[in-house]
């Protein structure tokens, strides 16, 4: 699903915004309930602590289903 704005009613953006579907093939939005995150290197592991990548680093600071939440909290509101 993209992220991209479109005209949807408030409920509509409520149930679609944000929506992050892994390679599955699911119907509804997994819940990630990890903490950590695997990193091809140590160097890209820094990369992402130090904010220069994009990406999950600890659930404490982030993760998936927190940022779906997020996103369609924006979208409710009118926000980026």
């Amino acid at each position: 699903m993209s992220t991209k704005k479109r005209n949807w009613k408030p409920q509509t953006a409520l149930v679609h915004s944000g929506t992050l579907r892994s390679g599955f093939g699911e119907t509804s939005e997994a819940i990630y309930l990890t903490q950590g995150y695997v990193y091809e290197t140590a160097q890209a592991a820094e990369a992402r602590f130090k904010g220069e990548e994009p990406g999950f680093i600890y659930s404490r600071y982030a993760n998936p289903t927190v940022d779906m939440f997020e996103k369609r909290m924006c979208a409710l509101e009118g926000a980026e």
